[in-house]
This record gives structure tokens, sequence and C-alpha cells, in this order.
């Protein structure tokens, strides 16, 4: 917390580097909102993924100016209110549902106990309080996404309205491949089709149904808030950039990554997306997190360039003789890890897009869709 006691301001020490985190795929392994959304939405997961294919064409193919990576977490709200959610239901579905990363508590003590450390993530902040109780940080700070969804009184008619536009967007098809980045390319017709029926449906018909306050009043953690709440931590901080760690792996961690990246800091995607690959220093492809930790020791002692050439030299060779800052922590991954250790990778122009491809694979194998 802000007015935490912290004795090295005191003694005239105060902190020059801090470090910045997501949530899925470093510190839990569901997709919450695509859960919610199969929970309460008939045909909610496809739903839900015609809603982030959507989000993603119009803010990394289209390059829309209004376009923000992650407003998906906002559109989903009228809908979810229409078949039934409440917020006591979201809390209770998304405790019962939670699934933790492996030593996601003991890597959040560890990273905190050494520098300054934030979480950011769109999220909804019913499965973060459970989240942050889990991992038992006092010290951490965290954003996500603001959402009260019984604030809004909804009618019935207004309800089937907005149940029959779900049933139309269910039953769209969500292509499997995806564009690369910065890429001139012709899009699919299953996405023109989808980009028509949500312009409408944003557009027009969720102002019909009376809907658009529920879904303006949720404060959405996007690609834009994320590089926002960068700046702010930056300016509240005075640490600069390049000394800051970023640990992302959604496509809305890319800006703020790239952010980071571009400054010379350390920006690391961890079971990243694609796209948060194409931001990020280095890659980690892991299903335990100390992984995470020992790469923050290393940045919280040496800096960037320190972190980069361990993952340029990632061996079990170099963890025994590498010199490290906690010796005791890289000894206790090697002894986690008998066989393969977890996938380490320094990011470079002639690399990136095979670790790409890569990482979004094991992503889809470890967490799902």
């Amino acid at each position: 917390m802000p007015d935490e006691f912290d004795p090295t301001l005191e003694l005239g020490l105060p902190p020059d580097r801090y470090v910045v985190c997501t949530c899925r795929g470093f510190i839990s392994k569901n997709n919450d909102l695509r859960d919610l959304c199969g929970k309460f939405i008939d045909c909610g997961e496809n739903f839900f993924d015609v809603l982030e294919r959507y989000d993603k064409l119009t803010s990394y193919v289209l390059n829309r100016e209004d376009a923000t990576s992650g407003s998906y977490a906002k559109w989903c709200v009228p809908f979810l209110k229409a078949f039934g959610a409440t917020d006591h239901l979201i809390h209770k579905y998304s405790c019962e549902n939670l699934a933790m990363m492996d030593n996601a508590k003991r890597t959040m003590n560890y990273i905190s106990s050494l520098l300054p450390t934030y979480i950011t993530t769109s999220t909804y902040e019913h499965a973060m309080m459970e989240i942050m109780d889990r991992i038992d940080c006092p010290l951490i700070q965290m954003s996500c996404t603001s959402l009260c969804i019984d604030q809004c009184m909804m009618g019935r008619a207004e309800s089937r309205k907005l149940r029959d536009i779900a049933k139309e967007i269910s039953q769209l098809k969500v292509p499997k491949g995806f564009y690369e980045l910065n890429v001139p390319t012709e899009l699919l017709d299953e996405d023109i089709e989808i980009i028509k029926k949500i312009d409408d449906v944003i557009s027009n018909r969720i102002p019909d149904a009376g809907a658009m306050s529920l879904m303006e009043s949720t404060d959405a953690q996007t690609s834009h808030k994320k590089a926002y709440r960068m700046l702010d931590i930056r300016r509240l901080t005075a640490i600069d950039l390049d000394c800051t760690m970023y640990i992302g792996s959604a496509s809305t961690d890319f800006q703020p990554m790239d952010l980071i990246h571009e400054a010379g800091g350390l920006s690391i995607a961890y079971n990243g997306e694609d796209f948060a690959v194409r931001g990020a220093t280095v890659a980690i492809l892991s299903e335990d997190t100390t992984v995470g930790a020992l790469f923050a020791s290393v940045f919280a002692d040496k800096g960037p360039q320190a972190a980069i050439e361990l993952a340029e030299n990632w061996s079990r060779e170099y963890l025994r003789k590498g010199n490290l800052p906690d010796n005791n922590l890289a000894e206790t991954l090697l002894e986690e890890h008998p066989g393969q250790l977890p996938e380490v990778y320094a990011l470079k122009n002639s690399n990136v897009d095979k670790i790409a491809k890569r990482s979004e694979a094991y992503r889809r194998s470890l967490l799902g869709i």
C-alpha cells in the first residue's frame, strides 16, 4: 500500500527499480471472463471468442483510432446482466473456478520483497479479490477492471433483446489463425462478417437496448489503460522505464511491454500470446512461476542487461556457475525441474517470429483458449 512504512526510504535508500506483472499466464491460469460467459450466456464461449476476435481485429489489424485492445471486458457486461449475472454470482463463480499457476504465491512474495511490485490486469475485480487473497501480498498494488453489475436495473424486454443479440453473435464462426502484426493483409470472409455484425451491435443495437450506461460504467483495463498506468507509476516513483521490469502475456500487454522494450527496460512475455512476444525482450515458457522470480532477482541486483544475459546463456551449467545474486533460488529451480528446464529465449529480429508462434502454441496447451 502507498502509506506502508518502508525502512529503505527512512535510510535515504529509495528503490531505483520496480516490477509490473500481468495475471493470466503468470499468476493464474484460467480465462476468467471467458469462463463467466460460458457459465451465464448460451454458447457463451463462442460468444466471447467472437468479441475478442473483433477486439483484436479493430486494434491490431484495422488499427482504428478509437479501438483499444481489451475493450471486450466491457462489451460483455450488458449480456452477462441480461442472462442473470449478479456481482455476488460473478464473485462466487470466479472463486470456485480459479486456477493458480504453480508456486504463484511463493513467487509473488519473493518478488515483492525485492522491489515495489504492481499488478495490472484486465481481469474483473471479483476474481482479483480472490487472487490477491491467495497470493497474500499486502504490499502489492493492483489495478484491474472495475465493475458493478448490480447498479443498473434491466427490464425483461431489454433482457430479451440482448439475449437475442447474444444468440446472433454466438452463431458467428471464428477463424483459427490470426494475422501478423503490422503486416497489410486481406481479411477473411468470416472476419468481415464479424466486423460488420459487431460494428452494428456496438454502434446501434446496444444503445437502442438501453445498456450503454452499464457498458460505459465498466472501467476496463485495456491496452491503453495499462500503458497509462505505466506512465503513472513512472511519475509517482520517479523511476524511468529503463529501470522497469514488466511481465506480460496477453495482447493487451503489448503497448506497455513495447514501451519498456524500446526504453531499454526488461519486458518479459511469460507464456505469452503472439503479440505479447513481439513487444518483449525475453520470452519464457513455463508452467511454474519460479523462473520469473529468478529473473526478478537478477534484474533487482544488476539491471535489465544482466537479465538478458541470463536468457542468452540459459542452461543448467550457467545456472550453477553464473554467479547469480540468489544461488539458492537457482538451485531450487534446478531441483524442481530435474528433467528439462523451462524454455527461455532472448528475443531478436531473427527469432521473434518463430518464438512468438512457439509461445502461442505452448500457451494454448497450458492455459487453453
